[in-house]
């Protein structure tokens, strides 16, 4: 066994016939409040799971997704066979055993995981819960897999409700807590907020439902001020005035040759 989550367990085996041939087989037992979806060409419905990997596996695929290779369904259980990769571990792993991510790898870190978020979305994909625990880095190149889509439910033009989110919580966007309802963009947007706020400082920026709703976002003066004008415009607690998924690479802290906003105003004044 090499993982366990919230919805079964992860293990790493061989082929029978080329033992050289590593996969992971994650193991679901089936339960009462399991989610399925219709699927063209299959019936009955599938595993909700399967289904959103399905999705994502259609080509062109996602480097920084986990490889989805097919599943076993019996009475009792699900079996998903995945793609195993080597020299890695989770990074929240990665960052409890670092001295110091600093920026320059946090910028390499976050633009692998918005460019999942950012294909999990084109294909209407709402992964539902993004944490350092369900992302995976292979070291030393810091190669990044976003796994577990255990809580993926699709994206539609309807609303999402506080009842659909299944993720961990002090990665909650404050809307659900709040109106108890959500688009799948801000929160996409939220989780890529919190996780380089958790790269750069170690810890998590709230840890409870207070302050998720209304604490204050401790600020590190060891940072830039272009990684932090970027992590408080993820983490603003408005959805409406939070930064667009589309825009978070247009930032300027990706693009040092940008001129700083900030300093544009004053220049203008």
């Amino acid at each position: 066994m090499i993982g366990r989550g919230a919805f079964g367990k992860v293990y790493v085996a061989s082929h029978k016939l080329n033992k050289s041939e590593k996969i992971a087989l994650k193991y679901i037992v089936k339960r009462k409040h399991d989610r399925y979806l219709n699927i063209d060409g299959h019936s009955p419905p599938l595993l909700a799971e399967v289904v959103m990997m399905l999705r994502l596996m259609k080509a062109p695929s996602c480097p920084n997704i986990v490889r989805f290779h097919d599943w076993v369904e019996n009475k009792t259980s699900f079996l998903l066979i995945m793609e195993y990769a080597e020299s890695c571990q989770t990074l929240d792993s990665y960052i409890r055993h670092s001295l110091r991510i600093n920026e320059n790898q946090a910028r390499l870190l976050i633009s692998q995981l918005i460019r999942a978020v950012k294909f999990c979305a084109e294909r209407r994909v709402f992964h539902g819960d993004i944490h350092t625990a369900n992302i995976l880095v292979t070291t030393p190149r810091l190669e990044l897999k976003l796994i577990d889509f255990g809580c993926a439910w699709p994206v539609t033009r309807k609303l999402f409700h506080s009842y659909d989110y299944r993720g961990a919580f002090l990665y909650t966007p404050p809307e659900i807590l709040r109106h108890h309802k959500f688009h799948a963009n801000p929160a996409y947007v939220w989780a890529i907020g919190i996780v380089l706020y958790e790269i750069l400082h170690g810890d998590l920026p709230f840890h409870d439902r207070q302050s998720v709703m209304f604490g204050p976002i401790r600020k590190n003066p060891k940072l830039s001020a272009a990684c932090q004008d970027l992590i408080s415009k993820c983490m603003n607690r408005s959805p409406v005035k939070r930064l667009k998924l589309q825009q978070i690479e247009e930032h300027w802290w990706f693009n040092p040759t940008n001129p700083n906003p900030v300093q544009q105003i004053k220049k203008r004044r």
